[in-house]
């Protein structure tokens, strides 16, 4: 961002690209810029010449196939095992990888690899059966696409962050 151009309204957007980390805009002290992260923790000071404010939260602007590698440079975000209600990725933007939410997104992926190897069984045992209607084949293809997607999700997320 240009010095020139002041700082951002508070609660802004921002990201410091000296540290690469996303944050908001919480004020001026000693002409230095305090930004706290995303998700809430403790205020960090940037450079105003180092900080770019971002047009929409970084969570939102951060999408990508699950073939691709992210191009996210901000760290402690992390993919959630569940989509938003129009179907686009969800994102944890945090520090803390104990806290409530990624403790419950852990709870989240366990049971959808447990309900995928469920699955995979059941499909096992169904395609020895000899007279499979075209009804259950797609019931349970549809299942099988259901449980592939999470899973992929799942490996997508744990191949991004520690475990």
């Amino acid at each position: 961002m240009a010095e020139d151009q002041g700082p951002p309204p508070v609660g802004a957007f921002v990201r410091d690209t000296a540290r690469g980390k996303a944050g908001t805009f919480r004020g001026e002290i000693g002409g230095r810029w305090l930004l706290r992260p995303l998700g809430g923790g403790r205020e960090w000071e940037a450079e105003p010449s180092r900080v770019e404010t971002l047009a929409e939260p970084v969570t939102r602007t951060i999408r990508f196939p699950f073939d691709d590698p992210p191009h996210s440079s901000a760290p402690g975000l992390r993919l959630l095992p569940w989509s938003s209600p129009e179907g686009k990725p969800c994102y944890l933007a945090t520090e803390d990888e104990h806290g409530y939410l990624a403790r419950l997104a852990d709870g989240v992926e366990a049971t959808q690899l447990s309900m995928a190897e469920g699955l995979l069984g059941h499909t096992r045992a169904m395609l020895k059966e000899p007279a499979l209607t075209l009804p259950e084949l797609r019931f349970t293809a549809a299942r099988l696409a259901e449980a592939l997607t999470d899973t992929l999700r799942i490996a997508h997320s744990r191949g991004k962050r520690p475990d």
